[in-house]
């Protein structure tokens, strides 16, 4: 089980819950008493940001973020507004911007953190302001260049700087040239008529796992009946409204028992189950552990 890593810049724990890359940089050029510049590439699938509460809040971090959606919907939280990522969604958010990222169920794609100090004198620099659109779908140049600047960082060689610095250029190139389609939520996420029932079912459950509100509260909010909702989950998702909401639950507690010190018993009751107990029981079944040892097994 992965619990992400120190951040060497900042010595705060970073709670991206992926693979080995997210323990380490792609590249770490030079002695570890002066650490060069880096790039990491992540899975969105387990990228987490924002405030350690249940439900994240924006926060600033050090690195510009390039996010790509292949499948499912991200949920991006700023100060002021919330937009939703789909499919073929390319997001580039600045260094220094507070936002608060949330992968809702089913959603796939890659991160990329870029630290500042290799975008400094590209021949065209990236946005100084967020801002995102849509993709080809069939156009597989994103992906390869997400693909060549992880390669390029893996690189030691006097020329991977200058390499690196060529395809973020190209990138600024492409995100100047995006067409836009990342959709403001200014009301509830459950509001927003350009999703799915069943995504904007999944984006309203997310910010209410811990106010008591039922199925049928929530298919109210929605406008539809606990049929229609149930017959939506089913269709998108394969599961139950209520099967999404304990899904949505538990691995929230997850991301909170792994990035956050918060007592098991203080998560169950941020996150709405009736005791510690039933915390407990839900983690047993699916990860055959209790929540404490589920920590500290990491």
């Amino acid at each position: 089980m992965n619990a992400g890593y120190i951040d060497d810049g900042t010595g705060e724990f970073m709670g991206e819950n992926s693979p080995s890359l997210a323990r380490r940089p792609l590249a770490q050029i030079g002695s570890r008493a002066r650490p060069q510049p880096r790039l990491r590439l992540l899975p969105l699938a387990g990228f987490v940001w924002g405030s350690r509460a249940a439900m994240p809040l924006p926060r600033t971090r050090g690195e510009h973020v390039l996010i790509r959606v292949t499948r499912g919907t991200l949920q991006l939280d700023f100060p002021r507004s919330r937009q939703a990522l789909g499919p073929d969604s390319l997001f580039y958010i600045p260094c220094g911007t507070a936002f608060a990222a949330l992968p809702l169920v089913d959603c796939a794609g890659e991160v990329l953190l870029i630290a500042p100090e290799l975008t400094r004198d590209l021949s065209h620099p990236l946005p100084e302001r967020a801002l995102g659109g849509r993709l080809d779908h069939d156009d597989p140049a994103p992906r390869l260049m997400l693909q060549e600047l992880a390669q390029e960082a893996r690189r030691t060689s006097p020329d991977a700087r200058a390499a690196i610095a060529c395809q973020l250029s190209l990138l600024a190139l492409r995100l100047a040239r995006l067409e836009p389609v990342a959709r403001r939520v200014q009301a509830s996420p459950g509001h927003d008529p350009d999703l799915p029932l069943a995504e904007r079912f999944v984006a309203l459950a997310q910010t209410r796992l811990a106010d008591g509100s039922t199925i049928a509260d929530l298919a109210d909010t929605l406008g539809v009946t606990t049929a229609e909702l149930d017959a939506a989950c089913q269709h998108r998702h394969g599961k139950r409204a209520v099967d999404l909401v304990h899904d949505l639950r538990l691995a929230r507690a997850v991301q909170m028992l792994r990035d956050t010190s918060e007592s098991p018993a203080r998560i169950a009751r941020m996150l709405g189950y009736s005791s510690l107990a039933h915390l407990s029981r839900a983690f047993v079944t699916a990860t055959g552990r209790l929540p404490d040892s589920f920590r500290g097994a990491d």
